[in-house]
């Protein structure tokens, strides 16, 4: 007896759905800084310098002035994509040589801005001026210069185009059977760039 391709799509789809192990959210009770708006003009840049041979995802780094005097110092971040501290710097926590922790933007003060969301084993680029953001294991929206500009107030956000996002505060996460995470919901949404509902 054959078995015909159909039925066996529709048994492997049965299987894959019926073995979902849902992604448990991360809960966590973390202070963040706001950016102020004075803080969105530059008036100084600093440089990120590594104690290692190349400055490369991983490593121990320090962001100095123009005059090379140590602003961030060694021993509390690893570097993590950005060479040049403007308004904000994506790090990685590197507590010690061998392990990390989490992965989130800092200004010139340390202050702890947002958690960074990851895209494709990298950094979240920004998409109609605005990037995905995480706090205390809500999403949001960030400009250019380190503002939450949508709350972090959501289970998922997707990316902005033409001015528009789909969001939802209902969200489960699995792996699929390729291992990409999958998100699915029953009540999304769009919203403009303001925040506001727009479907």
């Amino acid at each position: 007896m054959q078995i015909k391709p159909i039925t066996l799509l529709i048994f492997s789809a049965f299987i894959a759905f019926s073995c979902k192990e849902y992604v448990d959210k991360d809960v966590t009770n973390y202070r963040y800084f706001d950016v102020a708006l004075a803080d969105t003009i530059s008036n100084s840049k600093l440089k990120a310098v590594t104690n290692t041979e190349h400055l490369e995802y991983g490593v121990s780094v320090a962001y100095v002035n123009e005059n090379n005097d140590t602003i961030i110092p060694f021993g509390k971040y690893a570097y993590y994509g950005t060479d040049t501290l403007e308004f904000y710097a994506n790090v990685m926590e590197h507590p010690n040589d061998s392990t990390y922790g989490r992965q989130m933007a800092i200004d010139k003060n340390e202050n702890i801005l947002f958690d960074l969301v990851m895209y494709d084993n990298g950094l979240e680029p920004f998409n109609d001026g605005l990037t995905r953001v995480i706090r205390n294991g809500k999403m949001g929206y960030a400009n250019r210069f380190g503002q939450v500009v949508i709350a972090c107030e959501y289970d998922y956000v997707k990316w902005f185009e033409n001015g528009k996002a789909e969001v939802t505060y209902s969200a489960k996460e699995y792996f699929d059977l390729d291992e990409h995470r999958v998100v699915e919901s029953d009540n999304w949404f769009s919203i403009d760039k303001k925040g506001n509902r727009v479907d």
